[in-house]
């Protein structure tokens, strides 16, 4: 499982911490990631291809 938070988006970041633990915890492969930004457009333009690479490799 692929997560990831911008720190200025705080009620997700929490969110998606809580998922990772509780991924982790049922033996699922959590990659957990939190870098500046927000819920949008740019962040999600900047992020996607590193999840795609990341699930699919490069």
């Amino acid at each position: 499982m692929y997560l990831v938070a911008g720190t200025l988006e705080p009620f997700f970041l929490e969110n998606a911490a809580r998922w990772a633990v509780a991924l982790r915890d049922a033996g699922v492969d959590v990659v957990m990631t939190e870098r500046v930004g927000s819920h949008g457009g740019a962040f999600w333009r900047e992020e996607f291809p590193v999840m795609v690479s990341w699930a699919f490799g490069p």
